[in-house]
């Protein structure tokens, strides 16, 4: 039998929020966020600006596209 891989986390927990507690996600400086360009001292996993609630809002849009392109491999 192979050996299994490892369960991937998901992006979002199931609550739909990211958890930016860890001072990583804050930095002295603000600079725009990479969404909205409104300035922000959060800085995302990669340590880019943004804001949490446009990090999650992303995330919401990159999962909703690729389920959309999903449903359109299946019907064709």
């Amino acid at each position: 039998m192979p050996a299994r891989r490892p369960r991937q986390r998901p992006d979002l927990p199931p609550g739909g929020l990211l958890d930016w507690s860890d001072s990583r996600h804050w930095a002295q400086q603000a600079r725009p966020c990479r969404y909205c360009d409104q300035p922000t001292n959060l800085r995302d996993s990669s340590r880019k600006p943004a804001h949490k609630t446009c990090a999650e809002d992303a995330i919401r849009q990159q999962i909703q596209d690729a389920a959309a392109a999903y449903e359109n491999e299946r019907l064709i």
